[in-house]
């Protein structure tokens, strides 16, 4: 009887915590996906756009000089963008380590339901990326909505 209770208690919670973490995990990249996307022209080095990101890419650099030279010329630059890339991204991993390292634990069955809808995102993505690059005033505006988030204060 002991077994049974133990089991009925257990199973349950074992497969809707798989399923918590698969949802926490794919909230949290839908939730840096405006973000990241935005400022992903700035990353540096160690990132590099794929053919298909290459065009947004080119067409948000040259916005760039549009907000630097009509918004705000101290924050758009080269460097506080690349920081605030840098800052993003480290914001990301250091909210989702805990989450990663439980995903890692799944059986890789699991892990198709987080790629399917890593996939949605992307589609997404791409129609937040063609907005961003024909408005360099909304681009501005979001980049600096992202700043805030980064830089606010932890409560």
């Amino acid at each position: 009887m002991r077994q049974l209770f133990l089991i009925c208690i257990v199973v349950p919670n074992l497969c809707f915590a798989s399923i918590d973490v698969r949802m926490l995990y794919i909230k949290a990249v839908a939730d840096f996906s405006t973000c990241g996307n935005a400022l992903m022209p700035w990353g540096g080095k160690g990132w590099q756009p794929d053919e298909v990101e290459q065009p947004y890419v080119l067409q948000a650099k040259l916005n760039r000089s549009k907000m630097q030279s009509e918004i705000d010329e101290g924050f758009y630059t080269e460097a506080n963008l690349e920081k605030l890339f840098v800052a993003l991204t480290s914001d990301f991993y250091e909210k989702t380590a805990d989450i990663t390292a439980r995903l890692k634990k799944l059986p890789a069955e699991d892990h198709s339901v987080i790629w399917s809808s890593l996939f949605e995102i992307e589609k997404d993505a791409r129609l937040i990326r063609e907005k961003l690059a024909s408005d360099f005033r909304l681009h501005a505006e979001i980049i600096k909505m992202c700043a805030d988030d980064v830089n606010k204060p932890m409560n």
